[in-house]
């Protein structure tokens, strides 16, 4: 079975747009709510850390004024990049939970938050 295809209509969804709205995404043709299912999210943020980890390691022996940051600044990089790109190839759609619905706000009678009119007496 392909990755990033719609559970309802089997409709491609592309690789950018998963790895961009991976929390919500909408089909195109269905209009389904959908996000990256949580076994792909696990697996890419593993691939993300095991590459912070390799980068950090390599980077850390380099000396100079920003030897301290760097290798911080890289592992976070590599982070966002592997774990982006595993994602993109590897991101799994699952529906997505619904939305909570909105409250409507309780009236206060025209007296506003502290009981009073709110012109000027």
């Amino acid at each position: 079975m392909a990755v990033r295809i719609c559970p309802h209509c089997k409709t491609e969804i592309s690789a950018a747009t998963a790895a961009a709205f991976s929390n919500s995404i909408e089909c195109p043709k269905c209009k389904a709510r959908l996000e990256v299912a949580s076994g792909s999210r696990t697996i890419s943020s593993l691939c993300g850390l095991a590459a912070a980890a390799i980068v950090w390691h390599l980077s850390s022996s380099s000396g100079g004024d920003l030897g301290a940051v760097l290798p911080t600044l890289y592992a976070f990089l590599a982070f966002g990049v592997v774990s982006a790109l595993v994602v993109m190839f590897t991101g799994n759609l699952s529906n997505a939970p619904e939305l909570p619905a909105p409250e409507p706000v309780q009236s206060t009678g025209g007296h506003g938050a502290t009981g009073h009119g709110g012109g000027h007496h």
